[in-house]
């Protein structure tokens, strides 16, 4: 057997037939190695994002999703065909991510539909009302084409489809502001988020379950309307009235063969307490304390002081006084004590005040800092709290932790420039045109929102007669299993405003048109409670959007095409002619 000269492939003879040899093994060793790792890369998925946001990298929670799928997940997208380049934009970055989510799961198939892409006028209308139908709202928008102007619909959602059951998923969303090219960035930051649980939705047959209590002079469904309708998205959203209701909040199961063994269960993953303002009466708070002894998971927005903006408007000034409900008893045992006072801070929201009148009658409206709404700074170092906008606040007070066993994390802090008025305080928007003192504002950060965790010993521990406690029907329970519990010191972080009639987005403020984090807050602490952490980190994903600098665009616009097209045929030439210096060379010395 005549052993092969591996070197004589690379470095061929004087002879024309070993040069020949050499050239097609060279050639067939290539394309062995090229078809290797294309047979590799089928099997074994690789990427390196350079970006700093890393916007090319799937997050672990989608990844993971990927992995339990196990049957087809189509996705349709209807942004598609003659549309503004925007939306272009953002039909491009869904065709990425989708190609991302395929990447981990070959069961990811989808397909891009132009719904104007119809010769005939009556099939595209019958289209349209299919899509109607299923619940799009298409978005009418007007371009320049040829120096006119044209108009046409588009449909920026995705239809998601896995083991017959579908849901519509829009691609537009006006989280981080209202201008064009906010919502179209907004969009395409929340691309990742909104596939996820679209596909999570449609992949899990349960869903959790959240109530708001009502019963207590809690916040009508109009006032927390935004929340509610966010927290649909993920969970069964229900209301519930204890009203002194043994199974108000628990189903109690008897065993079959004794009946004097009973299983309690909870009938919901969380209860919501949005803004008490009456009594709860002893009978409802031992029900909400056996409620958490459960497991069961509370979000507290309780005001320990009564005072509101609204008083204002029909007098000069008003009074912050004690919101009894007796919750602070509970929460006391557990872990947080809710001080009788307000929360100023330096770092605050304006308001506006009347100071004049234009020519036309039209008022002149001037904004001043307003101490009594404070924007706070979310803790950064809990998942909960981290890559949140500030979170406004109004007539907030202060919370101290108890020695109880349950660990205890600050989410929200007032900033260090925070002065602190015990209750009665006197409110007054004459303090609006008095310069503060900044030297009064001495207090440092004070706790406002704290998350309890562990197990709690119950609040009426010690307190029943030993015939209740010994009662089976009632089964006692003196500690909790470990659950979980925030408490947030200020009852309007949750409600959402209008204007002219119409809602506006939580955390929206309709006089500085800022947009705070209250909602992603709000929404982190439920998912977090549910034990949904997976959700949170998607939804607080940041994807830079690099603009362009259009005036050097403008002025160095020739210089560029002409290193464009002329660059790369200069490098080309230069190859070619070096590559033949060497070939002349090497053959030269050969012979």
């Amino acid at each position: 057997m005549k052993k092969i000269n591996w070197k004589s492939i690379f470095k061929p003879s004087s002879a024309k037939t070993d040069v020949k040899k050499s050239h097609i093994l060279q050639l067939i060793l290539g394309l062995v190695i090229i078809v290797f790792f294309n047979v590799v890369g089928h099997y074994f998925f690789a990427r390196i994002d350079l970006t700093q946001e890393k916007r090319y990298t799937l997050s672990e929670s989608s990844k993971n999703l990927m992995s339990e799928l196990d049957d087809i997940v189509f996705i349709r997208c209807y942004l598609e065909g003659d549309i503004p380049s925007e939306y272009k934009k953002l039909r491009n970055e869904a065709k990425e991510m989708l190609d991302q989510f395929r990447a981990y799961n070959d069961d990811i198939e989808y397909e891009f539909i132009d719904p104007n892409n119809f010769e005939n006028a009556k099939d595209k209308n019958e289209f349209y009302q299919r899509l109607f139908e299923k619940g799009f709202n298409p978005l009418l928008t007007t371009s320049t084409s040829n120096n006119s102007q044209v108009q046409q619909y588009i449909f920026p959602y995705l239809e998601i489809t896995y083991k017959g059951r579908t849901t519509i998923v829009p691609m537009i969303s006006s989280k981080n502001g209202f201008s064009g090219e906010s919502i179209i960035n907004a969009s395409i930051q929340n691309l990742e988020y909104n596939l996820y649980t679209a596909i999570r939705s449609v992949a899990t047959q349960q869903r959790g379950k959240i109530a708001f209590l009502y019963g207590h002079g809690e916040w009508g469904v109009e006032n927390i309307w935004d929340f509610i309708s966010s927290l649909g998205e993920y969970y069964d959203v229900d209301s519930i009235s204890i009203n002194e209701k043994l199974n108000a909040l628990t189903e109690r199961v008897y065993d079959s063969v004794n009946p004097n063994v009973v299983k309690i269960k909870n009938k919901f993953d969380c209860l919501i307490v949005a803004k008490p303002t009456s009594i709860f009466s002893y009978k409802d708070l031992y029900l909400i304390d056996q409620y958490v002894m459960h497991g069961g998971k509370i979000l507290w927005l309780i005001d320990p002081l009564v005072v509101s903006m609204d008083s204002l408007q029909t007098q000069a000034n008003t009074f912050a006084i004690s919101n009894f409900t007796g919750v602070d008893d509970i929460l006391f045992r557990y872990g947080v004590k809710l001080n009788t006072d307000l929360v100023t801070d330096m770092q605050c929201a304006k308001i506006p005040i009347v100071t004049g009148q234009y020519q036309n009658n039209t008022p002149q409206m001037t904004y001043y800092p307003w101490n009594f709404f404070p924007e706070i700074n979310p803790n950064s170092n809990h998942i909960i709290s981290d890559k949140i906008s500030p979170v406004k606040m109004e007539f907030v007070s202060s919370i101290d932790t108890t020695n109880s066993p349950a660990k205890k994390t600050i989410l929200l802090s007032s900033s260090n420039r925070t002065r602190v008025l015990n209750s009665p305080v006197n409110v007054s928007l004459q303090m609006l045109k008095q310069k503060q003192d900044a030297k009064l504002f001495n207090s440092g950060a004070k706790s406002v929102a704290i998350l309890l965790e562990g197990e709690f010993t119950s609040a009426f521990k010690n307190r029943l007669t030993s015939a209740m406690e010994l009662n089976s029907q009632i089964a006692f329970k003196d500690f909790s299993d470990t659950t979980a519990m925030i408490v947030i010191a200020d009852g309007d972080v949750v409600r959402n405003d209008f204007m002219n009639g119409q809602l506006l987005p939580l955390g929206y403020d309709k006089y500085t048109r800022q947009m705070y984090g209250n909602k992603e807050f709000l929404i982190n602490c439920v998912n977090y409670l549910c034990g949904d952490e997976d959700l949170i980190p998607l939804r607080s994903r940041e994807v830079i959007m690099r603009k362009l600098d259009v005036s050097k665009i403008e002025r160095e616009r020739t210089a560029w095409q002409i290193a464009n097209v002329a660059l790369p045929v200069i490098v080309i030439v230069l190859f070619g002619v070096i590559l033949a210096i060497l070939r002349k060379k090497r053959f030269t010395k050969t012979r």
